[in-house]
């Protein structure tokens, strides 16, 4: 047989033992594991109604247990039967139409009860496989399950019909890939065999042409290789002749007993030397000072280290001419590794001795410069340790400099933070006493007076107005140079404050008869997100100087206008014109220093500290906005600033919110009425005047007002007795107020008490007090000095 039937026999006899061996696999494994999953399923079915069964029996009834029975014996075409025993032996339900078959209720009853399983054969000659499950503990009562084993072994046979026409497809694709197999190894071998026999007859151009990647193509491409070669050796030895008489090193051929065997044209050129007079010739017979001689000493060396290089030795030419040569000889061996030749190559370096003897030269000049350099060099040394000394001063100096301006920074600092804490206690100080002032006036202007007495109580509230907007503006201007101005971003109705501002004023524009007006931009929304706080603090330091310095029967107009929102920004411009004495245009920056107003004569006509304007630019600018003047002396002035404002989209519930706080005029007893209930109310302050002042604005109330002059009074009248809201001064001895209300949370939450509102009444006005009072459990924040109007407001919230 030749190598192609080998292969497609081989291959055939593999694919019918595998098949066969896959066939008996399907035959036994996947019937075992059909059969177990068939006994599994009639296991649990025999549990099933086991549980059945005992719920009948109780019940009296066996309906259901024989309705299950049916749909089961429907279903599961593998069941022969099922028999249902109840515990005192007797059948209870069973599958069959009518009667059980004898032969099958004595093969049921005769089984022992201590196996599960039995086989045995109908009169037919089916084979059954019969499981029992007892029900409970009872001996005689349980299930059996009867399965045909015919079942099983026809799906296992359907399953191998199924799978026959793929095993056959399988086998033939065997052959067909075989048969394909044998081709493509078998046809390249054919090639390379007619290739081998057309080489040996001499044809070197003949060209296997084989295709393929494998160990047969590499095969193939190396004999095309080892012809490609023989075609070249053919022309090696003409190619290396002239390659070696190109060469313009010398080249010289000797053998191993010294004879010269061959040599190039560089040789004669520099020797002189023709070939009758050089080739054949021994060594020997050189004079020692001629080239073959010298490379022929060198014989030895290379014999032993079989490649020498870099031998320098001086060679006279047929004109006695020294020449300088650089050699390197190889030992070129044959196939047992005896030497068969020495290869000696020599190339002139005459005109590399003449480099060697200028770079020597070079070297010598270079040795004398270097001399002189460092010479220099130990000089300049000398001078740069002078000037290093020097440097070493100069940098002690400066970290004497650093560190007294370290001293300096936190002196300055720690100055910095004695302001504040100053600035801090003297807000508190100077309000206290404001707040009985403005708080007393106020509760005068509601009794009976005398003309000339509600003039006098008119100029003290004024005053302390006057006073408090004065100690505002001087903390306001100390915390914006200190860095220290906070802005809070909170919804907030802009129709409201704008509203509000007008209302602030209005009252100083009527004394004077000035034409007060507000002209909102219909674009403009109702609610945004900023500091509405400082928004209207700006706004009535403008309204409130517009209105200083216009005369009277004048006008001033605020207006507002907006552009479209960019990133959910929108820019707001608010606008306050007015016919007033106008500015110098050489003095519209001096309006802005603190403390500076355009001249003296306008300090003593108007009076003001000068800080108003200052202000208001330095917050427009802490938020982020522009500010712009524009007047005419004469004629009248127009501040206007933009401000950016975060758009939201607000429910009706806070907006709702916003629009009930613009009433300011609801009936005082309404603030706190509720089915005239009277309130108790628990006021902390260490001071007894503000003591007597609360219950002066309060008395028209019905409230029950008690009293404690610091946090520990407080803390020990609210453990004792209930009330209904919490007044609490904050800066008092013994125990202050945030510790205060901190300590009555804690016994509202372990007492398990509702939560009392507490309102922080304090002199600390800043956003920080607000927030730390916050922070401790107030619900509210009132700052000293206050209008009777807002405690009646805040009042109205948390009650």
């Amino acid at each position: 047989m030749n190598l192609k039937r080998k292969i497609i026999g081989i291959t055939i006899f593999m694919i019918f033992i595998t098949t066969a061996v896959f066939g008996y696999f399907m035959k036994t494994a996947v019937y075992q594991t059909l059969e177990e999953e068939i006994d599994g399923r009639a296991i649990a079915i025999g549990k099933h109604f086991t549980e059945l069964s005992a719920d009948a029996y109780l019940s009296g009834s066996t309906s259901l247990l024989q309705t299950h029975l049916a749909d089961y014996i429907k279903t599961e075409n593998y069941l022969a039967y099922i028999i249902i025993f109840d515990s005192d032996g007797q059948i209870q339900a069973h599958t069959f139409p009518k009667a059980i078959p004898p032969e099958i209720l004595a093969a049921v009853k005769n089984s022992t009860k201590e196996q599960s399983v039995h086989i045995f054969r109908r009169s037919d000659g089916i084979e059954l496989e019969d499981f029992f499950i007892k029900s409970g503990t009872s001996r005689d009562g349980g299930v059996h399950i009867g399965i045909y084993e015919s079942k099983i072994v026809d799906s296992i046979n359907r399953l191998v019909v199924k799978l026959m026409p793929f095993l056959v497809g399988v086998i033939l694709g065997g052959i067909l890939i075989a048969y394909l197999l044998a081709s493509a190894i078998t046809s390249p071998l054919q090639l390379l065999s007619d290739g081998v026999k057309r080489v040996t007859h001499g044809d070197l151009d003949f060209i296997i042409n084989v295709r393929t990647q494998d160990e047969i193509g590499q095969l193939a491409e190396s004999f095309n290789n080892m012809t490609e070669k023989l075609r070249e050796s053919t022309v090696s030895r003409e190619f290396m002749e002239k390659l070696v008489n190109t060469m313009n090193d010398v080249l010289l051929v000797i053998s191993p007993n010294g004879t010269v065997m061959n040599y190039n044209k560089a040789y004669s050129d520099l020797f002189g030397a023709i070939s009758t007079g050089v080739n054949g010739k021994n060594a020997d017979t050189f004079d020692s000072s001629e080239a073959p001689a010298v490379m022929y000493a060198a014989y030895k060396k290379s014999l032993e280290y079989g490649l020498v290089h870099g031998i320098e030795s001086q060679c006279r030419s047929l004109s006695g001419n020294e020449i300088p040569l650089l050699l390197s000889l190889a030992v070129m061996k044959n196939e047992d590794g005896s030497p068969q030749a020495v290869i000696c190559a020599a190339q002139n370096i005459t005109n590399l001795k003449k480099s060697q003897d200028e770079l020597q030269a070079k070297q010598t000049e270079l040795e004398y410069v270097n001399k002189n350099l460092e010479e220099a060099v130990a000089s300049r040394t000398a001078e740069l340790a002078i000037g290093n000394e020097g440097l070493r001063a100069e940098v002690a100096e400066r970290q004497k400099k650093t560190e007294e301006l370290r001293a300096a920074r936190d002196l300055a600092e720690s100055a910095s933070r004695a302001k504040s804490e100053f600035l801090a206690n003297m807000s508190h100080e100077m309000r206290t006493p404001l707040n009985s002032i403005i708080g007393g006036t106020e509760y005068l202007e509601s009794t009976q007076l005398e003309e000339e007495q509600r003039r006098c109580i008119g100029m003290i509230q004024h005053s302390g107005d006057s006073l408090l907007l004065l100690i505002n503006d001087l903390i306001d201007l100390s915390r914006i140079e200190a860095g220290q101005l906070e802005i809070l971003k909170r919804p907030f109705s802009l129709i409201n404050t704008l509203e509000r501002v007008i209302e602030m004023v209005s009252q100083s524009a009527d004394r004077k008869k000035i034409n007060l007006s507000l002209d909102c931009d219909a674009r403009m929304p109702d609610v945004v997100i900023g500091d509405q706080a400082r928004l209207q603090q700006i706004l009535v330091n403008l309204v409130a100087n517009a209105i200083k310095f216009t005369e009277a029967e004048g006008s001033v107009k605020v207006s507002t206008s907006c552009e479209p929102a960019v990133n959910e920004l929108l820019p707001v411009t608010f606008a306050i014109k007015d016919t007033g004495i106008g500015i110098d245009p050489d003095k519209l920056d001096m309006i802005f220093d603190s403390f500076s107003q355009a001249d003296t004569s306008i300090t003593r006509r108007f009076g003001g500290s000068g800080l108003g304007l200052a202000i208001s630019r330095k917050l427009v600018e802490s938020m982020n906005g522009t500010f712009k003047v524009e007047s005419v002396p004469g004629i009248g002035s127009t501040f206007s600033f933009t401000v950016k404002f975060s758009t939201i989209t607000v429910e009706s519930e806070l907006t709702g919110k916003i629009s009930k706080n613009r009433d300011k005029n609801k009936p005082e007893r309404d603030v706190v009425s509720q089915a005239g209930a009277i309130r108790r109310v628990l006021l902390v302050d260490d001071s007894s005047e503000n003591q007597a002042l609360m219950r002066l604005l309060l008395k028209s109330l019905p409230l029950e007002i008690q009293e404690a002059n610091n946090g520990q009074e407080a803390l020990d009248m609210y453990t004792s007795t209930p009330f209904d809201l919490v007044l609490m001064d904050i800066q008092m001895p013994v125990m202050d107020g945030y510790v205060a209300t901190k300590m009555i949370r804690r016994h509202e939450e372990r007492a398990g008490l509702e939560k009392t509102c507490i309102i922080a009444l304090t002199a600390h006005a800043y956003e920080s007090d607000i927030q730390k009072c916050l922070d401790a459990g107030c619900d509210d924040h009132i700052a000293k000095p206050f209008k009777k109007q807002m405690l009646l407001d805040c009042l109205s919230r948390h009650f």
